[in-house]
């Protein structure tokens, strides 16, 4: 029986109850965030005049995405959310619980509950303690990514792959590449409010770009992300394709991104897939070496062995002489 499973009819061990209920307090506290996370971000959304998309509106960045595309993206994580819940509800395999309970944790719950305080001091205009919020909650996805380095995504099971590692992995992308340092740039007065400012901020944007995105494909490579890296990829079109206004009421004053910042953009598109073919030509190569390493061994065992089998021989054939020779003596 498995130790997450509490048994009818015996004497329940403390390791037994104690592990099941871990289970049960992610089976509370987890669906409770996520309904928090996705009810507070579409208040502030939709309900709140100047709402989310409005206060980006009035405070233009060189790091503001385009829009529809990061609202699509996040109601693709909210989905998975949902999936992930019920995942979790109706967990019956051990492997599946155990990546649930260590893998993940408590902490996907303190994620959401930090993405809708995030929300609600963004729509208050309270751009530093959005900004302290969206840090801690970085950092508290990219632990979860370490813990579950011993639960990877498999085929053989389709279900943990898709709502639980594609829901954390699609939350720590937008966190770590994008909000944060959007946000960053709001709290620091990097506002492009004029056209003549519009290119002043641009080094601490390319800089900005460039080290998470070269951060991340280190990841992906050396783990095999694909998922990550086509998070990766559409974060990175989100901002490419985005001229936010200098006036959010008049279309005429959007403007280009600098040359610089569309430079960067277009070498993190590319980083990605090539750190990803980097590591599968690295393992492949890794695989080859281990391979040429284990007939070399073999070899090596099966010369030792013929060796030793003519050494035997040779002592047997030299005792039979000494044998025939005492005897006719």
């Amino acid at each position: 029986m498995s130790s997450y499973d509490l048994p009818a009819d015996e004497i329940i061990t403390p390791a037994q109850f104690q592990a099941s209920m871990k289970l049960v307090r992610l089976q509370i506290a987890v669906p409770i965030s996520v309904l928090m996370s996705m009810g507070t971000n579409l208040v502030c959304a939709l309900a709140l005049k100047p709402g989310l998309r409005g206060i980006m509106d009035l405070y233009p960045t060189l790091l503001t995405p385009n829009v529809p595309m990061l609202g699509f993206y996040w109601a693709l994580t909210f989905v998975l959310q949902v999936g992930f819940c019920l995942n979790l509800l109706l967990a019956r395999k051990d492997v599946t619980k155990e990546t649930l309970v260590h893998g993940v944790g408590l902490r996907f719950s303190a994620a959401n509950w930090l993405q809708a305080g995030w929300a609600v001091c963004f729509t208050l205009q309270f751009f530093l303690g959005a900004e302290i919020l969206l840090i801690i909650n970085a950092i508290n996805l990219l632990s979860i990514q370490f813990t579950l380095l011993p639960y990877p995504a498999s085929l053989r099971h389709p279900l943990d792959a898709l709502f639980i590692h594609a829901p954390i992995i699609l939350l720590s992308v937008i966190l770590f590449e994008l909000d944060w340092l959007h946000s960053g740039f709001i709290a620091l007065g990097w506002v492009i409010k004029d056209e003549a400012k519009w290119g002043k901020w641009t080094w601490q944007a390319v800089g900005a770009v460039g080290g998470v995105n070269l951060v991340m494909a280190i990841w992906e490579g050396v783990r095999g992300n694909y998922l990550m890296a086509f998070a990766s990829e559409y974060v990175l079109l989100a901002l490419l394709f985005s001229s936010p206004r200098t006036n959010p009421t008049l279309p005429t004053t959007a403007l280009p991104k600098p040359t610089g910042l569309i430079v960067m953009l277009i070498i993190c598109l590319v980083l990605h897939p090539v750190a990803i073919l980097a590591g599968v030509a690295w393992k492949r190569t890794r695989e080859r070496e281990g391979r040429i390493r284990l007939h070399e061994e073999v070899e090596e065992a099966e010369a030792e062995a013929d060796a030793e089998a003519a050494r035997h021989g040779h002592s047997h054939a030299h005792a039979h002489t000494h044998a025939d020779r005492t005897s006719r003596a």
